[in-house]
């Protein structure tokens, strides 16, 4: 382990591939622009040989020259082409080292190495890109015995301290697959998609088409819009079964370790130290069947790797179920407490609040399509029982050492705060709250990717006061 060692060679390829997928758009454009390759010149079809071939030898290079190692209490990564790069990281500073093992990487038993460290909050401090499992395996013991002063003969007992916590069955995976809210992610990416060709698009001649396919008959646009939506539903429930087979949770002595995937397979560690809060989703759809989602908020993770800083513990349980886990895993945190609600004076700012942009959308919808605009209407009914449900579901629960706030937005959220992992907490009071003596609380815990924040409108002043008393008084 102290001498110099180079990724595997399959790093050349994965890094033309990611490479390459941000040269698509441009190769694109530069067809579109350029014309067809049928009419290129031979001045043309030389730049282009001499880019891919830099573009090659610039990957290899890169794999060269990237060498790491450790000594003397360090990780210490080289690399560079053209400007020789040194990276020292002491293990100290190491919180959590994580494992990804992508398509690339299963067949020759290689993972993706991310390491995070205290200070690091844009990116992770370190990524090997692919190396053999049990290097991985070896490199990550040796830090942590190196920080534990474990000797070597006693590394295998701290590997087998890992206690398995929660594994998803076959159906809580099914039915997190069916109830995900991934079909939204796939029509995003859909258009994301398609706005990158927004200037080549025909926008005149598609809505033309679609005049014509309306006078069709609605029954036709309900039976193709039906089909899109359950091609769409499946493709989501693929992924999110992909995504999530073979989830793992387990905890050691100072980590909790979470493994998923089934083509790739990822591990991400979570230090018990770098817990800042723990969230409870219930979407609109897993609500009423009284089921549930845990996630953790960690210091860990990055602007660019959210998924790090928020990370899903569990993904689906009975909601009585996550109380007997958090015991087991973050044993300080009291979930199943009674959540005192609002006071009923605030249920009119609630549906108020949620209901008056159906004013200017029904006026619209109604001048522009006249008979069809009328069913807007039904906004004033659904928009004001939608502000009644966030009104029933918002509260807090305050105790010695731990604040719980509860809200809706489309999902109910509590999330679970200690009083001395709170960032900031603030109390604001506007002019409608003033009249009615109601008040907002914002709670705000650190986080990798910046600093997360909830907040629980048209609470009873005298709430509003003692929280923040509570908080004040450290």
């Amino acid at each position: 382990m102290y001498e110099k060692n180079r990724l595997h060679p399959i790093t050349i390829i994965y890094r033309m591939i990611k490479h390459f997928k941000e040269l698509v758009f441009p190769f694109i454009g530069l067809i579109l622009v350029g014309g067809r390759p049928s009419e290129w010149g031979i001045l043309t079809f030389i730049l282009i040989s001499v880019f891919l071939i830099g573009f090659i030898l610039t990957c290899i290079l890169s794999w060269y020259y990237f060498t790491f190692y450790l000594a003397e209490g360090e990780l210490r990564i080289e690399y560079g082409v053209f400007v020789k790069k040194q990276r020292y990281i002491p293990f100290e500073r190491i919180q959590s080292i994580d494992y990804t093992e992508g398509l690339l990487h299963r067949p020759f038993h290689l993972v993706k190495v991310k390491i995070e460290t205290a200070g690091s909050s844009e990116e992770a401090e370190a990524e090997l890109t692919a190396i053999r499992k049990s290097e991985a395996e070896n490199l990550k013991a040796f830090i942590t015995n190196s920080l534990r002063g474990f000797s070597k003969e006693e590394k295998d007992v701290s590997i087998q301290e890992e206690e398995i916590i929660y594994r998803i069955t076959n159906r809580q995976l099914m039915v997190l697959a069916a109830t995900s809210g991934g079909i939204g992610v796939i029509i995003s990416a859909v258009f994301a998609f398609i706005s990158q060709f927004e200037d080549f698009i025909p926008y005149g001649m598609i809505f033309s088409h679609i005049r014509q396919f309306v006078h069709n008959g609605v029954v036709l646009i309900a039976m193709i819009v039906f089909l899109v939506f359950l091609i769409l539903w499946i493709c989501s429930l693929l992924i999110t079964i992909l995504k999530f087979a073979n989830f793992t949770l387990s905890k050691s002595e100072k980590d909790i370790i979470i493994t998923r995937g089934l083509f790739e397979k990822k591990q991400l560690t979570i230090p018990l130290e770098r817990i800042q809060a723990i969230k409870i989703s219930e979407s609109i759809i897993r609500q009423p069947f009284n089921l549930a989602s845990l996630n953790i908020i960690s210091a860990g993770g990055s602007i660019v790797d959210i998924e790090a800083s928020t990370v899903l513990t569990i993904p689906i349980a009975k909601k009585k179920e996550l109380g007997k886990i958090c015991e087991r895993i973050v044993p300080d945190y009291e979930i199943d407490k009674s959540i005192t609600p609002l006071p009923t004076r605030a249920l009119w700012l609630y549906m108020l609040r949620n209901s008056w942009f159906a004013i200017p959308i029904a006026f619209l919808l109604i001048y522009y399509f006249h008979g069809w605009g009328l069913l807007s209407l039904a906004l004033f009914i659904l928009l004001p029982f939608w502000g009644y449900l966030k009104f029933r579901s918002a509260g807090y629960y305050l105790s010695n050492k731990q604040l719980t706030l509860c809200a809706r937005q489309v999902d109910k959220s509590t999330i679970i705060m200690m009083k001395n992992r709170i960032q900031a907490l603030s109390c604001t009071e506007g002019p409608w709250q003033r009249k009615s003596q109601l008040g907002s609380v914002h709670g705000h815990v650190a986080s990798g990717s910046g600093v997360a924040a909830t907040v629980v409108k048209d609470m009873s002043i005298e709430d509003v006061q003692k929280i923040y008393n509570w908080y004040s008084l450290k």
